[in-house]
């Protein structure tokens, strides 16, 4: 009964936070083992809440799966003439376009999947931005407060001591705005260090739905109510 009770508020208090959070897409191309030839009509498909969603690549070896909620996922590729292969690791952040080249692995089809760790890039391809990877999140010593997280891992940003305002690319206190699962914010300050799911920045570029200001922004993401749940779990 009080696991139920506590799954039931996780649920409710997820739905809340995630209500209007922001989601990506994973896109790329799949290729031969030989990285020479591009793989058309092959499977490639993610696993979500326990349930697959995927794409088939189009005749050019490109596919795209999106819609995804912020987060790291594994991402699955299979054709007919070669064994399964996982990349692990993908993540995915809000409002952005994870890029992954898949490159199959030549393997009996009967055999278990061959995992491939996924390179975790820093910036999207053309967009100022400033995404830093869950690990660095969950190891960092200021993991209650999200600013410091960013101002530790990018010389790009710094906050101003005892104002905890942030300074992006030289711009002037207060300039930048924030965003708490796709909600505008005046600070960070009352997002607990355990449900931080992602950080970034955009130090450019800014798009239009995000306002006028040259300042920067900061975007934050919860984690889901799964993530919650699972963790609760561990600790019981």
């Amino acid at each position: 009964m009080r696991q139920l009770f506590m799954a039931a508020i996780l649920l409710i208090t997820g739905n809340m936070l995630h209500a209007q959070v922001t989601t990506g897409t994973i896109k790329g191309k799949l290729f031969n083992p030989d990285s020479t030839e591009l793989i058309p009509f092959a499977s490639v498909w993610i696993e979500q809440d326990g349930s697959k969603r995927g794409a088939i690549t189009d005749e050019n070896g490109n596919f795209e799966i999106d819609v995804l909620k912020p987060g790291i996922y594994n991402v699955h590729a299979k054709d007919m003439n070669y064994g399964e292969v996982i990349y692990a690791g993908v993540e995915v952040f809000g409002d952005a376009m994870t890029f992954l080249n898949i490159v199959l692995k030549k393997s009996a089809i009967d055999l278990p999947p061959i995992i491939v760790n996924a390179p975790k890039p820093m910036i999207d391809k053309n967009i100022p931005r400033i995404k830093i990877p869950l690990d660095y999140i969950e190891q960092s010593p200021d993991i209650r407060n999200p600013l410091g997280i960013l101002d530790s891992y990018s010389s790009e940003i710094s906050v101003v001591e005892g104002s905890g305002e942030v300074i992006i690319r030289g711009s002037r206190p207060g300039d930048a705005v924030y965003y708490i699962d796709g909600v505008k914010a005046t600070d960070m300050a009352m997002v607990p260090g355990a449900a931080v799911g992602s950080v970034e920045a955009y130090t450019g570029g800014i798009p239009a739905k995000y306002g006028d200001t040259t300042g920067g922004v900061v975007i934050l993401e919860t984690k889901s109510y799964f993530d919650l749940y699972n963790a609760w779990l561990l600790r019981q």
